[in-house]
């Protein structure tokens, strides 16, 4: 079974307020050893993602530790659904999105990187023969020399785009690498960077010769924990750098290409399989004589309201409870065929008064319950008074009138579903007791 976004994000999630300054991040970043922060805008319920490389530009660009978070070019982050699974996203992404954040409704669950997504994604076709030297070409090292200032070597990152400057001798031989962390806790603590880069640089470094294979150079990544991978020549110069993302790109990019052909075969020959499965579920949450929503279903759409509502602090909803007023006679009267078209016609003007986003159910025998989501108690109880107008001027051949009863409720925040059916059924007995075809809302 393929994995979901969810099943291999980060979780432990280091966020901060868009409300909060630049200083704030370099700080956070500092304290927990994190290359990664996530900006969150709470009002727009957007999450923007800063790296250390992001970080690097602003330093470049000389932008003052107090500017806001929400003031900085900072891109928006593509935000997935935790239910995707991994060849799904593969789809409509690439190696340029480098991170995501997962979320459902609007909140936060954790981050996710392309590498991460390719990484988990397990092809079994590793490259045994082919060596780096084969692809280093295209990953040129940028390199200083260890006399070199600080700022030299930042401003030489920033022109070329890079995370990490490999520090060399005379002989070009590698003796120190310098990377955005290190920029990070020499910029936290205000070190000079008038300083040579040698003086803050990691040293030694570990490098891999041009003739190691693709598969060899993977298990060292993995074994090592390193972002990044130094070559050499057979004279120990530098000949390049390449970066976890970009070897896995390497590896799995015609895979990946294989899968979405597969994939598409597939899709195509489930197809049946898929409209006959959705038809199954349709009519397992459909009430055979409606075609409303079951109690069943409806039962599960409403824990949905009100995870939602948990979730957002600005959602809000209501619900209706409607009873047809002395079904029991005209059944008794009429016959149960008559009864039946009775509850057809009242699902089928419950429909046509509702909106999309509304959900409507028959609950059992002649109630109905309908779902207002986005609504106070207020327009709740005008929208069961139009339904019931509605209901009122409909003309039927056997009888005069049909009235209805009508219990409106809202949801508060310190309910239970019990609680808050329990309320509008009250409701509902005060209309019945109170002489039938009326409203009535509930008392708390």
């Amino acid at each position: 079974m393929v994995q979901t976004v969810y099943d291999i994000c980060i979780k432990d999630v280091v966020k901060i307020s868009n409300d909060k300054t630049l200083f704030d991040v370099i700080e956070l970043m500092s304290k927990t050893n994190l290359r990664t922060i996530v900006v969150e805008d709470k009002k727009n319920k957007r999450y923007y993602i800063v790296t250390t490389t992001k970080l690097l530009e602003f330093k470049i660009a000389n932008i003052n530790k107090k500017t806001i978070l929400k003031d900085l070019p900072i891109n928006e982050s593509k935000a997935l659904d935790k239910n995707l699974n991994l060849l799904t996203v593969l789809n409509y992404i690439d190696f340029s999105e480098e991170y995501m954040v997962i979320t459902e409704f609007g909140k936060l669950l954790g981050i996710i990187s392309y590498t991460d997504i390719v990484n988990n994604i397990d092809p079994q076709l590793l490259m045994e023969r082919q060596t780096i030297s084969s692809l280093i070409h295209q990953y040129k090292a940028i390199t200083t020399d260890k006399h070199s200032s600080t700022i030299q070597a930042i401003e030489i990152m920033r022109q070329n785009s890079c995370d990490a400057i490999i520090i060399t001798n005379k002989k070009r031989h590698p003796i120190g690498i310098f990377t955005t962390k290190d920029f990070i806790d020499i910029i936290h603590l205000d070190k000079d960077l008038s300083k040579p880069i040698k003086k803050y640089m990691t040293s030694p470094v570990d490098t891999l010769p041009d003739d190691t294979t693709i598969s060899k150079a993977l298990d060292f990544i993995k074994e090592k924990h390193y972002k990044r991978i130094v070559v050499v020549d057979e004279e120990k110069r530098v000949s390049g750098i390449i970066t976890q993302k970009e070897l896995l790109r390497i590896v799995y990019n015609k895979w990946i290409e294989l899968i979405k052909e597969e994939g598409s075969k597939m899709s195509k020959t489930n197809e049946k399989l898929i409209q006959t499965t959705t038809e199954l579920k349709q009519k397992i949450s459909l009430d055979y004589l409606t075609k409303l929503i079951n109690r069943n279903k409806f039962e599960e759409l409403l824990d949905k309201e009100i995870e939602r509502f948990k979730i957002d602090n600005h959602y809000l909803f209501s619900i209706l409870i409607i009873d047809i007023d002395n079904f029991k006679s005209i059944n008794d009267s009429f016959g149960h065929l008559f009864g039946d078209h009775i509850l057809q016609e009242v699902a089928r003007t419950l429909t046509l008064s509702s909106r999309e986003t509304d959900i409507v159910a028959r609950w059992g025998g002649e109630e109905f319950v309908v779902i207002l989501p986005n609504t106070n108690l207020e327009k709740a109880a005008i929208t069961a008074e139009k339904i019931r107008i509605s209901i009122l001027n409909q003309h039927f051949e056997k009888i005069n009138n049909l009235t209805c009863s009508f219990g409106v409720a809202h949801f508060h925040n310190s309910d239970s579903k019990i609680d808050f059916f329990k309320r509008a059924d009250e409701a509902l007995y005060r209309a019945k007791a109170l002489g039938k075809n009326r409203v009535e809302l509930e008392h708390l």
